[in-house]
């Protein structure tokens, strides 16, 4: 959803919340509900957003205890209720804005996990303590993948050349390719 659907949606939840509030009247109070749409503001929309919808529910729950509850209860008492409720929906806003911000760092910890420090000369993978060590023993250790070990002809012609007889000088393209580069 767009953060302006999100809006639409969080207050018309908001209103339905007040108008829960007007409907059970005085007596049955649902204070649980008041922070759904400010968590949900928090998490989708931001702190702001989340601060202006607490701010929109205390404000509206005043103003039903000062006009629809205004029997019996005095105005000190509904103040120091609406400071209470703020109070409240501002830790649940700080809670569910730091949550999200742990969610966020622990992707991005996740993600930068998934790179390996490798050399570019050998080939040796770096582990967790710092120790450089063989692709193959690094593997191994990290994951069920074995290795069986093999050299492939350009190798094999580099490291074992006198093996091979003095007339076959073809090259295979990965040794065109292995000696361009270099």
């Amino acid at each position: 959803m767009t953060r302006f659907a999100w809006g639409v949606v969080l207050a018309v939840m908001s209103v339905g919340v007040l108008g829960l509030d007007i409907a059970t009247g005085p007596l049955i109070i649902f204070p649980i509900v008041f922070v759904i749409p400010v968590g949900l503001a928090a998490w989708y929309l931001g702190r702001g957003a989340g601060l202006g919808f607490a701010l929109f529910l205390v404000v509206g729950r005043l103003a039903i205890a000062m006009t629809v509850d205004a029997v019996g209860t005095p105005f000190w008492a509904a103040i120091v209720n609406a400071i209470i409720r703020l109070t409240v929906l501002i830790v649940v806003l700080e809670l569910v804005v730091r949550a999200k911000h742990q969610r966020k760092l622990g992707e991005r910890v996740d993600i930068l996990e998934s790179f390996l420090p490798i050399c570019a000369f050998c080939k040796r993978i770096r582990d967790d303590e710092g120790a450089w060590q063989a692709l193959d023993v690094y593997m191994a250790k990290k994951s069920s993948t074995q290795f069986s070990h093999g050299f492939c002809e350009a190798c094999a012609r580099e490291h074992y050349g006198e093996f091979f007889p003095d007339g076959d000088d073809t090259l295979t393209e990965r040794e065109k390719n292995r000696e361009q580069r270099s």
